[in-house]
């Protein structure tokens, strides 16, 4: 009995002097630590020390092993200690306790004490203090920084937020995870895939540094620079992302959405493209609202409605869409009859004919381009119901060598060409015939009909008035006549007027050529106007 005392007296000496300290299989109420980087021996069932020279001196613990250095416990069944070296081996239902914040779990680990990292191996768990729970095969644990690596494929669960990736950088202190290589994000509303992403556990935002692509039911989104806030559903995206939905797709440099709300912003050469409605936006700035299914358009705004053969190109200092049955009810449509002169009937916005809910306004230096009119004004209003563009406050409309003014204009498509125009309340047409020849028709209505879109046949109502140049077959002028009569038709064929029909109360003069007096020439309230024309589609993409 004296000889087992002795040698268990120097077998504790000798790990006192490491820097190691074992405890019996029923430990001491406390452990008092000499210094931060001592390990201490807890508790364990059984333990056996082997000293191999004076370097590698062994402490072998077995059945529920605890050890503690600083404020980190660890739980084992088994482990194997040098005290030498400071090297910890253990196995089992391993648990790592880094100070009540991070909890890691594994079935064996190697345990550098001086360095304090951890090598764990086989079902590694790592739990933080947000519930956020990352699992790998294997993962490397540096409790000075509270960091954790792995690159043999990993998953963090989240709440309902689940990531995986084949390499991940866990940083304990700031809550963040650096995916890379294959990474994929999902919870219920969201699936993102991408190389490269930062994901906080606690904010429960995602962050894009790559080429990422995210999927919200039938809406994709490409990104390289941004971040998603999961949790609040709010996100920013930079650097030239774009959005694909079903019914549209935009791209601009910077956007941000918030989709509880519905709301989008988005910056910079925005190209947006309602692919439902055949509508395209060019602008530096657009505002949507998805659950009014809305948008506005500010900073040099382009519209573009698409036709099949004459697509027509707006622009204005600011332009809107929206839904009919969006509208405040205090605001009405102008009820305006077909053109064959029945009763407007309104349609189902509701039901089967939901398609044509939809209406596109602008406000101020409002610039509209066709192959076939174009048109100015200060505002207009286009509704998808009858497909009429309602401009508003000094309208002005060409087509080709025609043009038409009045106080209010409705310009009706038909198979998305020009079909009908009324304008409403001192009505004008001009005819340029030369630079010093202009046929005139005035009235308080003027109807022009296209074909082709070309003025076919035009009728001014009220008051109506008209210079007209007669030609011979050689189209040399013969004479002008200047009339008046409750209503005048006139006709065209190649562009040009080839007939003037004067209806009830005719009365008027015809002069020869050489003998038409100077103040007949035009008709009161005459302004042509040519230099407010655009000439070409381009010269409204450069406003």
């Amino acid at each position: 009995m004296k000889v087992v005392a002795i040698i268990t007296g120097l077998l504790l000496a000798g790990m006192a002097g490491a820097q190691v300290a074992p405890a019996p299989a029923t430990p001491p109420a406390a452990v008092t630590a000499d210094s931060a980087s001592r390990l201490e021996v807890l508790q364990a069932a059984r333990y056996m020390f082997e000293k191999k020279d004076s370097v590698n001196r062994f402490l072998s613990l077995a059945g529920n092993v605890k050890l503690k250095q600083d404020k980190t416990l660890m739980d084992a069944d088994s482990a194997v200690i040098n005290q030498g070296t400071v090297v910890v081996e253990a196995f089992g239902n391993i648990h790592i306790n880094d100070n009540d914040s991070l909890h890691t779990y594994a079935r064996y680990v190697k345990y550098l004490g001086r360095e304090k990292k951890a090598f764990l191996k086989t079902n590694v768990r790592l739990v933080d203090s947000k519930g956020g729970v990352l699992t790998t095969p294997e993962l490397d644990y540096d409790l000075n920084t509270s960091m954790a690596t792995y690159s043999k494929g990993g998953k963090v669960v989240n709440k309902k937020t689940v990531l995986t990736s084949k390499l991940g950088t866990y940083y304990g202190s700031t809550n963040e995870v650096i995916f890379k290589k294959d990474v994929v994000l999902t919870n219920p509303e969201y699936s993102i895939y991408t190389d490269s992403l930062i994901y906080n556990t606690e904010t429960e935002v995602a962050t894009f540094v790559a080429p990422t692509t995210i999927i919200n039911g039938k809406r994709r989104i490409y990104t390289s620079s941004g971040y998603y806030d999961l949790k609040a559903g709010k996100a920013v995206f930079a650097k030239r992302s774009s959005v694909l939905d079903t019914t549209y797709s935009i791209v601009a440099d910077d956007m941000a959405f918030d989709d509880k709300e519905g709301i989008g912003q988005f910056k910079g050469n925005v190209v947006f493209v309602d692919t439902a409605n055949g509508v395209s936006i060019l602008s530096n700035q657009v505002f949507a609202n998805n659950k009014k299914s809305s948008f506005l358009a500010v900073d040099k705004p382009l519209m573009i409605l698409r036709q099949d053969k004459d697509s027509v190109f707006i622009t204005a200092d600011t332009l809107f869409s929206g839904r009919i049955t969006e509208m405040p009810a205090s605001r009405e449509i102008p009820v305006i009859q077909d053109t064959v002169g029945k009763a407007y009937v309104a349609p189902d916005l509701k039901g089967k004919d939901s398609s044509m809910n939809r209406f596109f306004e602008a406000w101020h230096h409002v610039r509209i381009f066709s192959d076939s009119v174009q048109a100015v004004c200060d505002s207009f209003f286009y509704a998808v119901t009858d497909s009429a563009f309602r401009l508003y406050t000094n309208p002005i409309v060409w087509s080709n060598d025609s043009q038409i003014t009045a106080d209010t204009m409705y310009l009706f498509t038909k198979n998305k060409k020009s079909d009908h125009l009324r304008a409403y309340f001192n009505g004008f047409i001009i005819n340029k015939l030369n630079p010093e020849c202009y046929n005139q028709v005035k009235g308080n209505t003027v109807n022009a009909w296209f074909k082709e879109g070309n003025i076919d046949y035009m009728r001014a109502k009220g008051r109506a008035e008209s210079v007209y140049y007669a030609q011979d077959e050689e189209d040399k002028f013969v004479g002008m006549n200047r009339s008046s009569s409750d209503a005048i038709d006139m006709y065209f064929e190649n562009r040009k007027p080839v007939k003037v029909k004067f209806i009830n109360d005719l009365k008027g003069v015809t002069y020869p050529m050489r003998q038409i007096p100077p103040d007949e020439l035009k008709l009161k309230g005459f302004s042509w106007q040519e230099n407010k024309r655009p000439k070409t589609r381009f010269e409204l993409m450069g406003n």
